[in-house]
């Protein structure tokens, strides 16, 4: 169940039970004052201010105890997904309470190993055998038509600004795929690129196609072809890490062995200066 959860969400911070219970302790007292003893002066004002007291003394509570709850429907969710035989599950699976809590709970910092796809509509689980699982990569096909989409996409797309993108996005997904077909024991690496960075990379492509083909470019149209714009550029510097993330292994292989040979040099008196990897 811990290989979902966060350090926020496994760990209770030594001051939130002090701090909660001070925050609620003033908040009485403040309620009290203002019942027994109210201020004197204009009552619309008096209640006014009153009530933004009473808010600021008990609002340390009510975002400890926020956390609290966030922290207990995370790990209902973690023991769940634990449970789970399968690491992909529908969203329509959950309950639309579950639903709200896995977007609330991904989105502030409660879960990990989880992903959940817009495009899919699916719950996807990074678990720990998967790591010890050669994955199978996307059969050559797949591959082969998803690239060709791209260079569609690229073709239909008059675009030259984003064309470029495009080509750059086509390049690396390709080397992507070879990666992972030469090397199986990486499709894990590179799992959340093919779930859900690509996908949505395709649809939005998509969508700017249809929207670069309107014949009257309004400021709505114009709006959303600029938003696509920067997405993409932001998309394809992420798809480009990811490839280099790839790689990040033999990296570390070939630094070990400088550094081996580098020792060995020295020991022998054979060495005059370090050799430097540029990384």
């Amino acid at each position: 169940m811990d290989w979902y959860l966060t350090d926020k969400a496994r760990k209770r911070r030594a001051w939130e039970i002090p701090a909660a219970g001070v925050s609620l302790l003033f908040g009485i007292v403040a309620v009290h004052a203002c019942i027994t003893d109210p201020p004197e002066g204009d009552p619309f004002i008096t209640l006014l201010a009153a009530l933004v007291v009473i808010g600021l003394f008990l609002w340390p509570f009510f975002a400890v105890f926020k956390t609290w709850v966030r922290r207990y429907a995370a790990k209902r969710l973690a023991l769940r997904f634990a449970r789970s035989v399968e690491s992909q599950i529908p969203f329509s699976a959950f309950a639309i309470r579950e639903r709200k809590w896995i977007r609330v709970l991904l989105a502030k910092g409660f879960l990990r190993n989880v992903y959940y796809s817009e495009v899919k509509e699916q719950v996807e689980l990074d678990r720990p055998r998967d790591h010890a699982v050669k994955a199978e990569p996307e059969e050559g096909g797949q591959e082969e038509e998803t690239l060709r989409r791209i260079r569609s996409l690229n073709d239909a797309i008059e675009n030259e600004a984003v064309s470029r993108r495009i080509e750059r996005i086509e390049k690396v997904t390709g080397s992507i795929f070879r990666t992972v077909r030469e090397r199986p024991e990486r499709a894990g690496d590179a799992r959340r690129f093919m779930n859900y960075y690509l996908p949505t990379t395709l649809k939005l492509l998509d969508s700017y196609r249809l929207l670069e083909g309107q014949s009257y470019q309004g400021e709505n149209v114009s709006a959303a072809r600029q938003s696509i714009e920067e997405a993409l550029e932001k998309l394809t510097e992420a798809i480009e890490r990811q490839q280099d993330k790839l790689y990040l292994p033999e990296m570390m292989d070939v630094e070990s062995d400088i550094r081996v040979i580098e020792t060995m040099m020295a020991a022998d008196g054979l060495n005059r200066e370090k050799i430097e990897l540029k990384v």
